[in-house]
């Protein structure tokens, strides 16, 4: 029998609930019982101040990204939040991604909200829309979530942007990049991605992940965005590293 609506809820609150009992959430960094994350270890994060180029990493520019690596990827700015070796916040990262931990998406999200806050870029970003990096539906099938679209739709509601989770197809079920190389990394995902819209497309947008190391992925999926007709590609993610 499947289960619809409000009884379904009532089943996944039970189950959460008692689990919170059986094994009770801690912070990750004081191990203080209650949240993955206090309000005390959360205002001790260390934002990243000045931003370098994430791709080539020349030093100091204010966009994230160079004018040579933005002539050569299509992504005219990147945001992100904390390096990645900032201990709990990578921590938070993995638990999100590969131990399935889906509600830490909240704890990420208002992360990545903090960092636009002082780099004052709310205004900035709510005249875009988000697109989440999709995942193959096989690893879908194996994660049960998206990280990135968990992370998109959380900022549309924050900023009451449209989240296109629509527009961007990951046609190879690609090899998780954690594994590669720099190289490897940027041939794993070249051609991986398609724009499923036959029309050009126009305006502003906000590619959205969990983490930016090479920059690969990002640069694959901007590049199709930009040659469907998109106006601008900034791309935003929790953390660097």
């Amino acid at each position: 029998m499947e289960l619809f609506g409000k009884q379904k809820n009532k089943i996944k609150d039970y189950w959460e609930n008692l689990l919170d009992f059986v094994f009770p959430k801690e912070c990750f960094r004081c191990k203080k019982e209650g949240e993955y994350l206090c309000s005390a270890c959360f205002d001790k994060i260390e934002y990243i101040e000045e931003f370098p180029c994430f791709i080539c990493h020349a030093e100091n520019n204010e966009k994230g990204i160079c004018a040579q690596c933005a002539g050569k990827t299509g992504i005219d700015q990147i945001i992100i939040a904390a390096k990645y070796n900032d201990y709990f916040v990578g921590q938070l990262v993995e638990e999100f991604k590969y131990n399935f931990l889906e509600e830490i998406s909240g704890l990420l999200s208002q992360i990545m909200v903090e960092q636009i806050r002082r780099k004052n870029l709310i205004q900035f970003v709510k005249n875009h829309q988000f697109v989440p990096i999709p995942l193959h539906r096989k690893r879908l099938m194996e994660r049960g979530f998206n990280q990135s679209f968990a992370l998109a739709n959380l900022l549309g509601f924050q900023y009451n942007c449209v989240v296109r989770d629509d527009l961007l197809r990951r046609r190879i079920n690609t090899i998780q990049q954690a594994k590669l190389s720099r190289s490897e990394r940027q041939e794993n995902v070249k051609n991986a991605f398609v724009v499923n819209s036959a029309n050009a497309l126009s305006g502003n947008f906000i590619l959205i992940d969990d983490v930016l190391t090479t920059g690969s992925t990002f640069i694959s999926s901007a590049k199709v965005l930009k040659s469907a007709g998109a106006n601008s590609i900034v791309c935003l993610a929790v953390c660097h590293g």
